[in-house]
């Protein structure tokens, strides 16, 4: 059987797209963060130039102007009250000095464009000035009589006139400096701004993008997980109509047998000819059983007799009878630990057929192992009877032990024959009957399967008999 054709398919173009689209967004992401600390990098140097050079310079310059005032007031004051000289020597001294240092403050820090040409004018002036108050200091010293009025007027006003101008022009420059680079730092908040919302809104319809190809492919991912699911029932439904088919042809010939094997054994006069056509009869008769059984379960819809018993030590006891010979032809060591008095709730054909497919199974895939040993047990388990059955042959590989059990299954380099049915078909009685299946293994030291089955008489047996999933996952071996 094949898989739907019409089914949603995973292309390479939707998973570079998806690819695509998401690196976009990490890249609208990192695009976001880069242009906003570039942005507050132009922002924090726009901002130092204010903090460290237009507003200190506007500082200096209004202690400059400050002191030049105070300067003109103290030796206007010096120059017509000669009793009061020496007090006032003083003062003038002390707003020279605050001057100076307004100055030199001014200096020291970095011109703007185009302000060099005010900051000479500044010199200039300052220098005119300074001179201007020195000379009239000593003239006034020198002849403490003498009328100091003109002498103000004509030396000292002038000069400090034109620095009051100079030092009032670099105060606008340095203001209007200012004026431009917060006009700057709010423009480039602004394209910050813009830019930022639109690379959030291109990640919002790249991450959109992304949400529809993820649910895309979420839903192509479901479709194939039920297409799947569907082709694992369906593939159920053929092995248990398969089984039944099997088991309605093969009767007739096996009565057949078993008829002209009991007639074989009345009319044989020799009891050492006996041996085998007896052994013949109760292989023949086991034979019988399981394809019974699998013919009932096959009809009744994949449903146990309610009322089936089985008593798994008399049925151990005669399934290794009958794989005696091919387990010695194979040279391996076939045993059962003690059974305990216990009882099954299926019939004896679906146990000899779990049990026997299993053994089967150990036999075929020994291999070349020097220790050839199958061990059988059963271990009691609540309401659940658990029969394990131990080899010692290579394991299995991890990777093979999901679809161990799944129909038509054939592991990777197996060479036995066979159509990699026995293990589904154990899976499918096992589980028919309320029961699980599962096994485990380590490469190179061998592999344990087992199948539980409900206690004959347990609360299960009046309880509708589920029927699992034919794909249920089996996290076995």
């Amino acid at each position: 059987m094949k898989m739907p054709s019409a089914l949603p398919r995973r292309t390479d173009a939707s998973w570079k797209l998806l690819v695509l689209a998401f690196a976009a967004v990490v890249g609208s992401f990192f695009a976001t963060g880069v242009v906003v600390q570039r942005s507050s990098a132009a922002v924090g140097v726009l901002s130092e130039d204010i903090i460290y050079n237009s507003a200190p310079s506007i500082e200096h310059l209004a202690l400059v102007r400050r002191s030049v005032l105070e300067v003109e007031l103290v030796l206007a004051r010096f120059l017509n009250e000669p009793p009061r000289r020496p007090e006032l020597a003083r003062e003038l001294d002390e707003a020279l000095a605050r001057a100076r240092r307004g100055l030199s403050g001014y200096m020291a820090l970095t011109a703007f464009p185009g302000e060099e040409p005010v900051r000479m004018d500044i010199q200039e002036s300052w220098l005119h000035f300074d001179n201007a108050v020195t000379r009239a200091r000593t003239v006034a010293e020198s002849n403490a009589e003498a009328g100091t009025g003109a002498l103000f007027d004509q030396e000292i006003e002038p000069p400090g006139r034109v620095l009051l101008e100079d030092i009032t022009r670099a105060i606008e420059t340095n203001a209007v400096r200012g004026r431009e680079l917060a006009e700057r730092i709010r423009e480039t908040r602004r394209r910050t701004l813009w830019l930022a919302v639109g690379l959030d809104g291109l990640c919002g319809i790249l991450a959109a993008v992304v949400a529809w190809l993820l649910h895309r492919e979420l839903q192509v991912r479901r479709a194939l997980s039920e297409a799947h699911t569907k082709f694992l029932e369906t593939r159920a439904e053929e092995l248990e109509q398969f089984a039944g088919r099997v088991a309605h042809d093969i009767r007739n010939p096996l009565s057949s047998a078993r008829m002209a094997a009991e007639l074989a054994l009345r009319k044989s006069p020799d009891d050492a000819a006996r041996a085998p056509v007896r052994r013949i009869i109760r292989s023949l008769s086991r034979a019988d059983a399981i394809t019974g059984a699998l013919l009932d379960f096959a009809r009744s819809g994949a449903r146990p007799d309610p009322g089936a018993r089985t008593e798994p030590r008399a049925a151990i006891a005669d399934l290794l009878a009958g794989f005696e010979a091919e387990a010695e032809q194979a040279d391996i060591e076939l045993s059962c630990e003690p059974v305990p008095p216990v009882l099954v709730a299926c019939s004896t054909g679906v146990y000899l057929s779990l049990l026997g497919n299993l053994v089967r199974n150990a036999i075929k895939y020994m291999g070349d192992t020097p220790t050839r040993r199958i061990t059988l047990q059963v271990v009691e388990e609540g309401d659940m009877i658990r029969t394990d059955i131990r080899d010692t042959g290579p394991g299995i590989a991890p990777e093979n032990l999901p679809s161990l059990f799944e129909p038509y299954f054939r592991a990777h380099g197996t060479v036995a024959e066979g159509l990699g049915l026995g293990l589904a078909t154990v899976k499918k009685l096992a589980e028919g009957h309320g029961g699980r299946v599962g096994v485990t293994s380590e490469r190179g030291k061998g592999s344990t399967f087992w199948f539980e089955l409900p206690r004959a008489g347990s609360p299960w047996e009046t309880a509708p008999v589920p029927t699992p999933a034919a794909h249920e996952s089996v996290h076995q071996h």
